[in-house]
């Protein structure tokens, strides 16, 4: 593959950037926008990419003349962390508005154009040459008929199961989105992966089975986003709006230290191409994750592997908990910054990739949430330095182990430093947190299979990862990767002290644990390698016997995926009732309602999910005193939310009322009370005795009741 020569660079560029800036400034057409922006991220991608593998440096690429694809797809998450870096500066230090937008369209490929021309060899790159060496791959390769119906049966299994998800679509409160899916959706995923698996082993082809593997991570990652109308979960919204805020003015007030980066790369995406903000957000994470966990896996593994073997491992990432990719939020995208960037570090070890990358990678993910950054900042610097001394050992051993003893308090200080306070007591172990093993039994086969593993999976990730730790050392390898080890060991020292000596007073308990919890996360993602190596051990084990056990062995494949899959999203059943209602097309009338009936000042006590909606539909439209005018469970104020409690809990009363009135200063609140809420005709009884006035959404699922300071009652 040669290099684009200097006056294509420029043309391409001039044309690219004059579309995409006089479209955004004057034309205002979304389609042309996609269009040229979708140009825009392929090129730059490709060009990006380009700089960091070259064909010349990769044999194996040279060999089978697929470089562009790979350059372009291990570009495009450089690309967006360029975006994520250049974009936060922007935000913090003054605006990424539209004229900072204008320069910034024409700013990366001027950053791109010295290093693109110096990093690779100086032949020629041909298109149509290109385009005609691969159909002419695609005409040599023909498929055998079982391969061919194999295919075709996964394309019709697969859109069928998406029809099931799209009619499985609601705008209503709903805690899991299976309770709106066909029931047999999950049938049909389990025949679809078996297909697909099925194919993967027999095919004698690559990107096929790749872009194969791409839809059916797809499948898997969209389901809360086809299924949810209205959008999933509950800081997508708070994010959304804060986008929304950013894309008007060009910043926040007041400005965070964290999340910039995906607000960065949000609105640069809405500007590029004139889509809406909200679809841009809800994509991102399931479109990157569909793209880059499977492409990266297998591009790094077949390396060692057979390509059958590289794709069955790339196919198994969707064993790995992946409940993180199914939506867009700062963590969930800097997590998946995280997975790819470990992934990589393989082809680094091999002295194939340089450390810039991963620096690059690191800043990206610290600019996007700094609870995966920071980890991945230490990963990244242990493994350079291991890498450094790895030819003296044995000699600068000390000084490794004592910067890893160093970075055992990044994460306490950093949570120091933002206000977070320490706890010297005795950490409380009880021995259920010490015994991770748990046996089941509810009389349901299917789902007492899946809860076992569910809560059993991290002996089997354990099981898993010891299986590769003992084929290393047998193979002499286990000191090449130790690294790996000895930085999720520092990730966890992280983590303990994290959670047993600091606390946090914004935070409820149970947010604590979630919020921490993450952090013991990203100690297995740092031993993804080893954990996959151990996968694919265990597979080839059991896959040399006769074709039953081959057979055998993809149908448990294919059930330990469909498992997965039941288990990343919420759910309902005997095992773990679903905590949170998702919002709903009422409780969207309902903050429309109190908005056209409402003084200007008013205060609003109502459960998260309808402050959200309000988020939603207004923004961040009224604070007082630092919270919210719908009251909220986060912030270190939660008063109006304590009063919402106090509401549903002690009696709906009108002095509760007049104390969230006497909070914010106003003469006007409102109580809002679900249907779905525990006891809510009661509640509702109750306060309908103290109401000034009454409204009824959607013939009760909403009750919404006024209150007015004039009229005491």
């Amino acid at each position: 593959m040669g290099k684009i020569s200097q006056a294509k660079y420029l043309i391409i560029t001039v044309i690219l950037c004059s579309v995409i800036i006089f479209n955004f400034v004057q034309w205002q057409n979304p389609g042309l926008g996609t269009f040229f922006g979708l140009l825009y991220l392929i090129f730059y991608s490709f060009i990006f990419g380009s700089i960091f593998i070259s064909p010349a440096g990769w044999p194996a690429l040279s060999a089978d003349k697929s470089a562009a694809g790979w350059q372009l797809i291990l570009g495009l998450p450089l690309l967006l962390s360029l975006i994520a870096i250049l974009g936060t500066v922007a935000i913090y230090f003054y605006q990424l508005n539209d004229l900072i937008f204008g320069l910034l369209v024409v700013a990366i490929p001027l950053i791109l154009v010295t290093p693109y021309y110096y990093s690779t060899p100086p032949q020629k790159f041909s298109l149509k040459e290109t385009i005609l060496k691969h159909f002419d791959k695609v005409l040599e390769r023909k498929e055998t008929k079982v391969n061919v119906i194999l295919v075709f049966g996964y394309l019709t299994l697969a859109i069928i199961a998406f029809t099931f998800l799209w009619s499985g679509q609601t705008s209503q409160s709903i805690q899991s989105p299976w309770q709106t899916v066909f029931s047999k959706f999950f049938l049909v995923y389990f025949l679809a992966t078996l297909f697909l698996f099925t194919y993967i082993l027999l095919s004698k082809r690559t990107k096929l089975p790749l872009i194969l593997l791409i839809v059916h991570t797809f499948l898997s990652t969209s389901v809360a986003l086809i299924v949810y109308q209205i959008g999933y979960g509950f800081d997508p919204f708070i994010h959304q709006a804060t986008e929304e805020v950013i894309n008007q003015t060009g910043t926040i007030k007041p400005t965070p230290l964290y999340y910039l980066g995906q607000y960065a790369i949000v609105v640069f995406l809405h500007k590029l191409t004139l889509l809406k903000i909200v679809f841009i957000d809800q994509s991102l994470v399931p479109l990157l994750a569909s793209l880059l966990l499977p492409t990266t896996t297998y591009f790094v593994f077949h390396y060692w592997l057979k390509r059958p073997q590289a794709l069955t491992l790339a196919m198994l990432m969707l064993v790995v908990p992946y409940g993180g990719f199914i939506m867009t939020a700062p963590q969930n995208l800097a997590n998946l910054f995280f997975v790819i960037t470990i992934l990589l570090s393989l082809l680094y070890f091999r002295g194939q990739i340089t450390i810039s990358i991963f620096y690059l990678l690191a800043a990206a993910t610290i600019v996007i949430h700094p609870l995966a950054g920071l980890p991945l900042l230490i990963t990244i610097f242990l493994f350079n330095l291991f890498k450094a001394l790895y030819d003296s050992y044995k000699r600068y051993l000390g000084l490794f182990f004592l910067t890893a003893v160093v970075f055992v308090f990044v994460m306490p200080l950093a949570f120091i430093i933002n206000d977070s306070g320490i706890n010297l007591a005795r950490p409380n172990l009880s021995w259920h947190a010490l015994n991770p093993l748990a046996w089941v039994n509810r009389f349901d086969l299917p789902l007492d299979l899946v809860y076992l593993i569910n809560f059993n999976q991290l002996i089997l990730a354990l099981l898993i990862i010891g299986t590769g730790i003992i084929y290393l050392k047998k193979h002499q390898l286990l000191k090449n990767n130790a690294v790996y080890l000895i930085a999720a060991l520092v990730i966890l020292a992280n983590f303990f002290l994290v959670k047993y000596f600091l606390t946090f007073p914004s935070l409820s308990d149970y947010d604590k644990t979630y919020f921490v919890n993450r952090l013991s996360l990203l100690a297995f993602y740092v031993l993804l390698p080893i954990f996959l190596i151990g996968l694919h051990l265990i597979i080839k084990r059991f896959f040399g016997h006769d074709i039953f056990g081959k057979f055998f062995i993809v149908l448990t494949l294919s059930g330990l995926i469909t498992a997965s899959l039941y288990l990343s999203y919420p759910r309902v059943n005997l095992y773990e009732p679903a905590k949170f209602f998702s919002v709903s097309d009422s409780d969207l009338k309902a903050v429309r309602l109190i908005e056209q009936t409402a003084s200007p000042q008013h205060v609003v006590l109502a459960n998260q999910m309808v402050g959200v909606a309000a988020i939603k539909e207004f923004g961040f439209k009224q604070y007082y005193n630092g919270q919210f005018y719908y009251s909220m469970p986060n912030g270190p104020d939660k008063t109006f939310y304590d009063l919402y409690l106090e509401m549903i809990y002690q009696g709906a009363k009108k002095e509760t009322m007049l104390k969230a009135m006497a909070e914010a200063k106003t003469d006007q609140a409102y109580f809002v009370l679900n249907q779905y809420w525990r006891d809510s005709e009661k509640i509702a009884e109750q306060a309908k005795q103290s109401a000034d006035k009454v409204y009824s959404i959607d013939e009760g699922e909403i009750y919404i009741f006024e209150y007015n300071l004039e009229n005491p009652g």
